[in-house]
């Protein structure tokens, strides 16, 4: 199996939380077949839900990283796009942050949602509807539950 380049997935923390179960545990089990490279990059340092079978670092680590990143927030995605190193930028919405009461601030999200090099990717086809009446974007594609095999798709397809 050839080596592809190297996936950072950034979260708000390892905790436990529904998206960083998903990432990790589809992560690791990903790994089991693949060479892939992951690393795990969070905004707040924790204990991990589970332990993750590839790197994890702060945030502030994501300047020197060359591969591609995957925001799971509108906070990591803004993180992301201040960032100048990564080659590629995806912003894969787990949950839909402006339905949730601290959601209310339309001009902090829609920034995330409205960057032209950041790519879209939804949790389900309800979710890429909503995002569409949202900010007026299509996603480049839909991945369920962090599946990290048809991410992978997801990202190589582009």
């Amino acid at each position: 199996m050839q080596k592809r380049k190297k996936t950072g997935i950034i979260l708000e923390d390892l905790n436990a939380s529904q998206v960083s179960y998903y990432a990790i545990k589809n992560i690791n089990k990903y790994l089991e077949d693949s060479l892939d490279d992951f690393v795990l990059f969070f905004e707040s340092a924790g204990n991990s839900v589970i332990q993750p079978q590839c790197s994890s670092m702060g945030i502030n680590e994501l300047w020197s990283f060359d591969g591609t990143a995957i925001a799971t927030t509108v906070s990591t995605c803004l993180s992301l796009a201040q960032s100048h190193s990564t080659l590629d930028k995806y912003f894969y919405v787990w949950d839909l942050e402006w339905s949730r009461p601290r959601g209310v601030d339309y001009d902090y999200i829609v920034t995330a949602f409205n960057n032209p090099e950041i790519k879209l990717i939804a949790r389900s086809k309800d979710h890429a509807k909503a995002i569409k009446n949202y900010c007026n974007r299509d996603v480049c594609g839909v991945v369920p539950n962090f599946c990290v095999e048809n991410l992978m798709k997801v990202i190589n397809n582009e």
